[in-house]
Parts: structure tokens; C-alpha cells; sequence
């Protein structure tokens, strides 16, 4: 028999929060069964599933991506008349 896993029991094993879980299964991006109320996962279709989102000859450290600002660019003021002398 595989084993089945609960939505608590992939999130950690996969670290992360269990509305993910829900939310990805839901989509169809994580692989799932609903049974009943429940929703179940299958061991070693999350094992597949990992494997197919692993990032093979990643570095160790992510490159830093450059921020851009928001703002816009400062924009050339004319000299304002002076009203007193």
C-alpha cells in the first residue's frame, strides 16, 4: 500500500505554510486526491513532484536582482521669477 500523506504532513516536509499546500493542489500544481472532505497526497508523487521543481546547477548564492526605483526621474526645474526684491 503507498503511503498517503496529509496536507500538514507535505508542508513540512516541503517547509512550507499548509495554505500553500491547499492552494497548489487546488490549482492542480501539486498533485492530490480528495477523499471525502479531506485531501490526500501521495508519497512518491510529491517525491516526483519535488524532483520536477528542483533547480539543478543553481548556486549557492542567488544572484541579487537589481531594484529599480519607482519614482520617476527628477525633472529639470525652470528658475521661478523672483515677486520681491
Amino acid at each position: 500500500m503507498e503511503s498517503m500523506m496529509s496536507a500538514r504532513q507535505v508542508a513540512e516536509l516541503l517547509g512550507v505554510h499548509e495554505n500553500w499546500v491547499y492552494d497548489q493542489a487546488v490549482g492542480g500544481d501539486l498533485p492530490s486526491y480528495k477523499l471525502g472532505g479531506t485531501r490526500r497526497f501521495r508519497r512518491d508523487e510529491i517525491d516526483g513532484w519535488i524532483e520536477e521543481h528542483r533547480e539543478h546547477g543553481r548556486s549557492a548564492k542567488p544572484e541579487a536582482k537589481v531594484r529599480r526605483s519607482a519614482r520617476r526621474p527628477a525633472r529639470r526645474r525652470e528658475p521661478q521669477p523672483r515677486l520681491f526684491e
